[in-house]
């Protein structure tokens, strides 16, 4: 799957928002009453602000390979405290005789 420019995204869901905000207005207008109706469009503003959030490039999506991780060390070998012994593995087919 190959990532949308962030400028392009931010320009499409602006559009999207814009579109969706003409509708909605034409809708309450030709349906509805406005003076009543009007909290429906926080949604097309709700999808503008999110447009417009901040997205990372492709350029940032690459691990950097001297950038530190936040993962745990590495773990003991031997079980020890937070580790489950009590499992047992069984065959994943039963023999036919059973």
């Amino acid at each position: 799957m190959s990532h949308r420019d962030p400028q392009r995204a931010r320009v499409l869901g602006l559009w999207t928002a814009g579109w969706l905000a003409v509708f909605l207005v034409v809708g309450m207008i030709r349906l509805g009453e406005p003076t009543v109706q009007w909290p429906v469009l926080a949604v097309p503003l709700l999808w503008a602000l999110a447009a417009l959030r901040h997205r990372r490039g492709p350029e940032e999506d690459a691990w950097d390979e001297g950038q530190d991780d936040d993962w745990p060390p590495e773990l003991p070998e031997q079980p020890g405290a937070g580790y489950r012994t009590d499992t047992v593995e069984r065959p994943a087919v039963r023999p036919p005789w059973e």
